[in-house]
């Protein structure tokens, strides 16, 4: 019964928002007060380094994935990154003060927090294991595993961003893959 009655919490207090291609969830040092929850699309989150230049921090293209700009919640806290969608996406959005609430009344939420908490720590590890163990070629082969299917609906520069390399070594690579498996 009390799973019914959390799940209608939730239902009561969640709004679904449609995002275009190119429009921002959140900028850089907006204040965040929702949790969004995607439903569909493609997005990236990035930062600006020391010289202004963006930087890809992460991709975002899975059904229930989190698109939070930081791990606490806490309300009216600007965002440190901005969140871009690649391609037209919804979301279902939560209001931060409501998730703190339910965390209260029901442990549930709080166990689902931590789950999600401990997914993005896990994709952040392998991203930076990825960026400061392998080779350029083995963090773009890293790259397709771990996100099938992105290579051909998001721009190089994102990927290269992400993966620390320019993107002419990406494009390098690809060519240098796109040969070795012809000659096969």
């Amino acid at each position: 019964m009390r799973d019914e009655e959390l799940i209608q919490k939730f239902v009561e207090k969640t709004t679904r928002k449609k995002v275009k291609k190119g429009e921002f969830v959140v900028r850089i040092g907006e204040i965040v007060n929702y949790v969004y929850f995607m439903e569909s699309g493609i997005l990236r989150g990035y930062f600006l380094d020391a010289n202004g230049r963006d930087v890809t921090d992460c991709f975002c293209s899975e059904c229930g994935s989190t698109a939070m700009p930081f791990s606490e919640l806490k309300l009216n806290e600007p965002s440190p990154i901005s969140i871009e969608m690649l391609k037209d996406g919804s979301f279902f959005c939560i209001p931060i003060s409501e998730v703190i609430k339910l965390q209260k009344d029901y442990l549930e939420t709080t166990l689902l927090y931590n789950r999600l908490l401990a997914k993005a720590l896990e994709e952040h590890r392998k991203l930076k294991q990825a960026l400061n163990q392998y080779t350029a070629l083995q963090r773009y082969q890293w790259f397709l595993q771990e996100y099938p299917g992105l290579i051909e609906c998001v721009s190089n520069k994102y990927i290269a961003s992400f993966l620390g390399i320019t993107p002419v070594t990406l494009s390098r690579l690809r060519k240098d893959l796109r040969d070795a498996e012809e000659k096969k």
